[in-house]
């Protein structure tokens, strides 16, 4: 027994010797903590068991157990990022989809709004009744994202209300530009004063006068709803015209100077 208890203590030298000089020769890459046990273990045992040779091999082998728990350790490591990782994608990938369903709606709304009848009916009405039809008829016209050019299909809605302002014989044409709430407060204020003056520009060339014409321009700060959203900017990117009769109501000074 005492024998034993001595090869132990010799190899547990040995083991640290050995150790020593791996910790000098490997100066950036320090054993794991998993490593020294299972080395020190090993060599123990090999030592009780075999001798000194039994020692050495021992400590090998205690070695390349703790390696291996050292390596089961950094996979569980990598498992968990890849999860994170996993979740962090889900959550792009809904957002991403999210995106794309408010797009779609866009879409369609867009659509419709090219399809639907024209809402300025009829567009020949008898001269006696044409003040007390035609006051207060309103045509929303949309806008692309930072543009103030007129779409192609509000240029026949656009037309009828022409003719229905030609009709009144004290007709005031109220035109009032707006912008979405992207971008700089100035830019979106300039955009809806370019927005509003295509508008009277198009009654312009289609016999409507310019004293008749009233113009206003909000920029960003009337928008349809308070919470902004893909979809609500669309609507906010508008110019409204309203036929007035001249002799009940005027527009008031615009906000923006003009």
């Amino acid at each position: 027994m005492l024998k034993k208890f001595s090869l132990i203590l010799v190899a547990s030298a040995l083991a640290s010797n050995v150790l020593a000089d791996t910790q000098r020769a490997n100066y950036d890459s320090s054993p794991s903590r998993a490593e020294n046990t299972g080395f020190f273990t090993g060599a123990a045992l090999g030592a009780a068991t075999g001798g000194p040779a039994g020692a050495i091999v021992g400590a090998a082998m205690g070695a390349l157990v703790g390696n291996g728990w050292n390596a089961k350790e950094q996979v569980v490591d990598l498992q968990s990022d890849l999860y994170q990782s996993q979740l962090e994608l889900a959550a792009l990938q809904e957002q991403s989809a999210a995106t794309r369903r408010q797009y779609q709606l866009a879409q369609l709304e867009l659509e419709r709004l090219k399809t639907a009848t024209p809402r300025v009916l009829p567009a020949f009405l008898p001269t006696q009744t044409s003040e007390a039809c035609c006051d207060n008829t309103v045509l929303s016209v949309h806008f692309r994202t930072g543009s103030s050019t007129i779409e192609s299909h509000y240029e026949e809605q656009l037309q009828s209300l022409v003719k229905l302002a030609k009709q009144m014989p004290s007709v005031n044409v109220e035109i009032t530009g707006y912008a979405d709430r992207n971008g700089d407060a100035q830019e979106n204020l300039r955009l809806s004063r370019q927005r509003s003056d295509s508008v009277k520009q198009f009654f312009g060339k289609m016999g409507i006068g310019n004293s008749s014409i009233s113009t206003i321009a909000y920029g960003e700060t009337r928008p349809v709803q308070t919470t902004q959203s893909f979809e609500t900017d669309f609507f906010d990117r508008r110019v409204m015209v309203k036929l007035r009769d001249s002799s009940k109501q005027l527009l008031t000074q615009t906000p923006d100077g003009e």
